[in-house]
């Protein structure tokens, strides 16, 4: 402390360049070094991969091409240099601007760095938690969707769980950098409500005309009427039973292998020659 004591006096103003030029030196060199050391992280973490396929790419869908990874990067680079000249200018005794301009920005460093963490660790977590959604519904969703007409229900699902989760981390860096979101909450809400209630339409009115092969679906499985290996034949199809779902029943003979929807074998006179 005694050596920067005496270079921080008005009385010695060739120390005092001396000192902030080393400073400003130092907070160059570190700048740089941040900002390489940040990027060399988000590559070996894999943070900047998912960030490349989740952010950055929605962020091309609105004719922006941006690197997040980089610019966070950057910003935490400029927070050193700002630092860096913050420390030169005390050294100097320089106070115009200090109070107004320099104290507010280093106070507000914080926020900031706080909010940038948050949208680049938080976009990558989204990802990965996407992925395994997807991946994880894709077996138990996507094939029994078939029979009922629809197609990648899992990717759909996980879109949305996505998009949600993606909304709560910016609104969350919002609050970071002391931005009132109070009113942005409230709008999100209604539309969050609006959209689920839209969603919630759309697939009562998808599966209405599948009402009767779930019920007869239903009175199959809870019956037993039809089982895993019975030879099953309606009308010129002939086959063994390997599957029963809710919407169909799949048989399978030498020729191929048929979905049959429950609402047709209702409406139907089929045999049965049981396993």
């Amino acid at each position: 402390m005694g050596f920067l004591d005496s270079i921080i006096q008005p009385d010695a103003p060739v120390p005092a360049l001396i000192g902030a030029a080393i400073i400003l030196i130092i907070g160059f060199v570190v700048g740089k070094m941040v900002k390489q050391f940040v990027l060399q992280l988000a590559e070996a973490t894999g943070i900047r991969q998912k960030v490349r396929f989740g952010i950055d790419r929605e962020a091309k869908k609105f004719g922006f091409n941006l690197d997040f990874v980089y610019l966070a990067a950057l910003v935490f680079k400029y927070v050193v240099f700002l630092i860096a000249i913050f420390i030169a200018l005390r050294i100097l005794s320089v106070e115009v601007g200090m109070s107004t301009v320099l104290i507010p920005l280093i106070s507000y460093i914080p926020n900031i760095v706080s909010a940038i963490i948050i949208l680049i660790i938080g976009s990558a977590i989204i990802e990965i938690i996407a992925d395994v959604l997807k991946y994880n519904l894709r077996d138990r969703l996507d094939e029994k969707a078939k029979t009922a007409g629809m197609t990648n229900v899992s990717t759909n699902i996980a879109s949305y769980v996505r998009y949600f989760l993606y909304l709560v981390v910016f609104i969350t860096a919002f609050l970071q950098l002391g931005i009132k979101v109070e009113s942005l909450m409230l709008l999100v809400l209604s539309i969050g409500i609006i959209a689920l209630g839209t969603l919630a339409v759309l697939f009562i009115f998808s599966l209405k005309d599948h009402v009767s092969g779930i019920s007869y679906g239903i009175h199959l499985v809870n019956n037993k009427v039809i089982v895993k290996g019975d030879i099953l034949q309606i009308g010129d199809l002939r086959g063994e039973v390997v599957e029963i779902t809710l919407l169909a029943t799949v048989i399978k003979n030498k020729e191929s292998i048929y979905h049959i929807p429950n609402s047709k074998i209702a409406q139907s006179i089929f045999s049965i020659n049981k396993k």
